[in-house]
């Protein structure tokens, strides 16, 4: 009977002892750098995947290797011209040498993880001037969003560029390919803004953590 007991004992406190929960999984799409460029121009364009995560190249590349100074030379050239060639036989779904390895300070022709292709400025401002990142959910409804709080020198230029660019469009982008580009509607200058990219809530949880370096 006293065996019987600690058996029945031992059952009453494995039924009682909460489940582990696994960490959330980690997309290496998702470490990148965050950058912003100006929208040039957009070709719509077909997704290359349902999935939004494998549109989204993670870097395989370093920035020496000789297939990165080959696309370099296509889709950042400063020649408008030579772009425009090279946004006509990008293929979207193809591995992309430029994943974390694009110029800042040149133009990049690139794409979002719907397929559409994008001819964009050098980049205006990047994730080291963010102080802040929050995840919630979207107020439209269509999965979660980053709000994002720049520094003050980030805040500035924030506000300039948007100033000059009411009716433009804005891309975001991690890993050099486009997160979400929406048209900037007045200035903003509150020094936030918010980056969509119909993330899960685990995706914008990970995205925010990672742009404040957690």
């Amino acid at each position: 009977m006293k065996i019987l007991a600690v058996v029945l004992l031992l059952l009453a406190v494995a039924a009682c002892t909460p489940t582990q929960q696994g960490e959330p999984k980690e997309e290496a799409w998702l470490t990148g750098k965050l950058t912003f460029r100006k929208v040039e121009s957009i070709t719509p364009g077909s997704a290359p995947s349902s999935s939004p995560s494998s549109a989204h190249p993670v870097p395989r590349s370093v920035a020496g290797d000789p297939a990165v100074q080959t696309v370099r030379a296509t889709r950042q050239s400063p020649d408008a011209t030579v772009r425009e060639l090279a946004l006509g036989t990008l293929d979207c779904a193809a591995p992309d040498p430029l994943a974390g390895n694009d110029d800042v300070a040149a133009p990049l022709v690139t794409c979002d993880a719907e397929g559409a292709k994008y001819d964009l400025g050098p980049v205006f401002l990047d994730g080291d001037r963010v102080v802040k990142a929050k995840a919630s959910p979207s107020e439209y409804g269509d999965g979660h969003v980053v709000t994002v709080e720049f520094d003050d020198g980030g805040a500035r230029t924030w506000s300039d560029f948007t100033t000059a660019n009411v009716g433009n469009q804005v891309a975001m982008l991690i890993n050099g390919r486009v997160l979400s580009a929406p048209r900037i509607q007045s200035p903003i200058t509150g020094g936030t803004t918010q980056i969509t990219g119909r993330f899960t809530a685990d995706q914008a949880d990970q995205l925010a953590r990672q742009l404040v370096g957690r």
